[in-house]
């Protein structure tokens, strides 16, 4: 396996709008919907001058901050007790990797719980899990 770069960092807000404002704003980077998500879903992707998609938002209900998380993180293992403020509100840091079939070995040996998912669409598969610190941990392999 092989790390090669960061490839993202994720917010969960509930201030979704404030936050694509200020990206927008202050950084001029610019928000898109995710290519992969269908239906009804926000420009929740921020995307760098490289067209990176650098930052990933993730759109939490102010009104029902804990529900709609978990509806929301229900395929990477969601956390009950999520934050939504200062460094709580990372929801997880990404890397893009190579060696998919050695890091499942290398994971279940270690006895590392960790969500897999798959989209074939875009050539995607995923592995999420945590860290020794509860941080969530993506690691993405094209």
């Amino acid at each position: 396996m092989q790390v090669r770069r960061l490839e993202h960092y994720n917010i969960r807000t509930t201030k979704f709008d404030e936050t694509v404002k200020f990206y927008d704003d202050v950084l001029g980077m610019k928000a898109a919907k995710p290519p992969m998500m269908e239906g009804d879903w926000p420009p929740s992707w921020i995307y760098d001058d490289s067209g990176i998609a650098a930052i990933h938002l993730t759109p939490v209900d102010p009104k029902d901050p804990q529900g709609s998380y978990a509806k929301i993180s229900q395929y990477r293992g969601g956390e009950p007790d999520a934050t939504f403020h200062g460094s709580g509100a990372i929801d997880h840091v990404a890397f893009e990797c190579e060696g998919f079939d050695e890091i499942k070995k290398r994971l279940k040996k270690q006895k590392v719980e960790f969500v897999e998912n798959s989209f074939p669409n875009f050539n995607l598969k995923q592995i999420f899990f945590k860290d020794p610190n509860g941080v969530t941990l993506e690691l993405n392999f094209r």
